[in-house]
């Protein structure tokens, strides 16, 4: 995605906080490898496509989550733990999250700025999602999901 194709959207914008009150509530599925993360590593979050996604730098805490086609990501503790739990298998955890998701309304690739202060992006079919409880209750952090890579891990409930 070239720069000049993007076009910036505010994340919590109304338009996009209110499809998403509205939006189904989807299950993640499946496992994912998982490591405490070490402070100011940083990790590119690449899509399998090759496409980069976004980059963070991890705080103290915070953990290292890869998903089964190889995408990375960081995440905090506090996040983790509500999101996955330990298997018997060392360094593997089972999906316990829930979501609401909308389809990238703007039929465009898009940039936001993420909560942990990068800039996402996402092409014209990603997800914009925000991370909610069994119930739909939200977060109010909505952020990009790669559109084939949601289809594969989430599912509605």
């Amino acid at each position: 995605m070239s720069e000049t194709q993007l076009q910036f959207v505010e994340r919590k914008a109304p338009e996009i906080m209110s499809a998403l009150a509205e939006a189904p509530v989807y299950k993640k599925q499946g496992s994912v490898l998982a490591r405490p993360a070490t402070p100011g590593e940083e990790i590119k979050t690449t899509l399998e496509s090759g496409a980069e996604e976004t980059v963070n730098t991890a705080n103290e805490g915070d953990w290292i989550v890869t998903n089964p086609s190889g995408e990375q990501y960081i995440i905090s503790e506090a996040k983790f733990l509500g999101r996955y739990e330990a298997t018997d298998e060392d360094g593997t955890y089972t999906a316990k999250g829930f979501c609401r998701a909308i389809t990238n309304p703007f039929g465009q690739p898009i940039e936001i700025m993420a909560s942990w202060g990068s800039p996402q992006t996402g092409d014209e079919r990603c997800m914009i999602a925000d991370t909610c409880n069994a119930d739909g209750e939200c977060d109010g952090e909505p952020y990009l999901i790669d559109a084939d890579a949601f289809t594969e891990t989430y599912k509605q409930v």
